[in-house]
């Protein structure tokens, strides 16, 4: 089940119809808009049906490609360059916005985007920091994906012009001495983040690094920086040099039967296809958190599909505790505002949005929350705090 929306902007309209036979990576979608990216086919086979599904993101209907493999898996690849020093700026993010790549962090901005240099960027941050409690992949790229990290980095360079690049990882100096070698002799600065879980944030990772502010109404490249996540250089690389568009992803499976385990899935995979790799029979759990389990959203069954931004998947059975599904009243006691890392006040949030008073909601500088849920976490009245969670549509069970 192949969502057309699987990145922040419109989506693309469909390039094909029920009853086509379609190759691995042969693109299913496309549009105009400069924040539309294409969406390929995961597998060959035909396709079967296109519908509106449940979004695991959104939760909204959203249209899909229902693809069933047929035969020999045939591919359909973009042009490679393999010298990547022939390409120019413009080539570079013409053919990462073709092969359909887009930050693989979380948010899944279009790469192509931030590629396009049309800022005054001098630094490029490429975030290893990984702070999720439930998350590993990118960590396991760094082992198994070195240098295909380190083309991808160098590609994204040459796209914004830049000669600061600084590699922001959780690992302590030292521990990937290989890598961090590699690094050192592409001119790339390491930076050892202390064990911080919110600094993962590209806001606070820019203050963190750089000592730059970025102000509620900006993003990183208005005070001129660039953030991507280190798995978006595996498909950079990939898309450039290889010429493979972006249909698959390592993400972090984790439940308390298998512990955990990071995988490499294709987009569309079911849930429960997962589960049944690990060797669980998806009929014992009642609930998964797609992505981190402090930001992630849940969804009531393992039917679901994944889309790009999806870096963990979290299967929770009826045993497994539901920390908000009896909270208490709130007793005031401020710790929500003390851990804020965006310092913003929680407390605050919560009373005028169960007051419906919106206008209050935007004084008190809601679009500056990072959705990091540390506020719900500490609370001891078990209220889910997290102002965007509270008001989403498919909240984190």
């Amino acid at each position: 089940t192949v969502f057309l929306q699987q990145h922040v902007g419109p989506a693309g309209r469909a390039l094909i119809k029920s009853g086509d036979r379609v190759k691995t990576g042969q693109k299913l979608s496309e549009g105009d808009e400069p924040l539309t990216v294409p969406v390929h086919s995961p597998i060959t086979g035909k396709v079967v049906d296109l519908k509106d599904v449940p979004h695991p993101v959104s939760g909204e209907k959203e249209r899909a490609v229902i693809i069933e493999a047929e035969g020999e898996e045939e591919w359909v690849t973009l042009e490679k360059h393999p010298n990547i020093e022939a390409l120019n700026s413009r080539q570079i993010v013409d053919r990462v916005r073709e092969a359909g790549v887009v930050g693989l962090g979380g948010a899944a901005f279009p790469t192509h985007v931030k590629l396009s240099g049309d800022q005054n960027v001098d630094h490029l941050i490429i975030n290893a920091k990984e702070s999720d409690p439930n998350l590993a992949c990118d960590i396991r790229l760094i082992l198994e994906q070195p240098e295909e990290i380190i083309q991808g980095i160098k590609i994204m360079a040459r796209a914004l012009d830049v000669r600061k690049i600084v590699f922001a990882t959780r690992t302590s100096e030292g521990e990937l001495p290989q890598f961090e070698k590699r690094l050192r002799e592409s001119d790339i600065a390491i930076k050892h983040i202390r064990p911080s879980y919110s600094v993962g944030s590209e806001r606070l990772l820019v203050r963190e690094l750089l000592e730059r502010e970025v102000p509620a109404d900006t993003y990183p490249p208005d005070v001129g920086a660039v953030v991507h996540n280190v798995a978006t250089c595996v498909a950079v690389a990939q898309a450039v040099i290889q010429g493979k568009p972006l249909i698959s992803r390592g993400l972090s499976f984790y439940s308390r039967q298998s512990g955990g385990r990071n995988v490499y899935v294709r987009m569309g995979t079911a849930v429960e296809y997962i589960l049944e790799n690990a060797g669980l029979s998806p009929t014992d759990f009642d609930r998964v958190i797609l992505g981190s389990i402090m930001m992630g959203r849940g969804v009531p069954d393992t039917s679901v599909s994944l889309v790009k931004s999806i870096a963990g998947v979290v299967a929770l059975t009826p045993e497994d505790p539901a920390p908000y599904q009896n909270p208490r009243p709130c007793i005031r006691c401020g710790y929500c505002d003390l851990v804020c890392p965006v310092d913003i006040y929680p407390s605050l949030l919560l009373e005028a949005e169960e007051r419906g008073n919106t206008r209050f909601l935007s004084r008190l500088n809601l679009e500056s929350c990072i959705d990091c849920s540390l506020c719900s976490y500490v609370c001891p009245s078990a209220i889910r705090v997290n102002p965007k969670q509270r008001v989403a549509s498919n909240a984190q069970v």
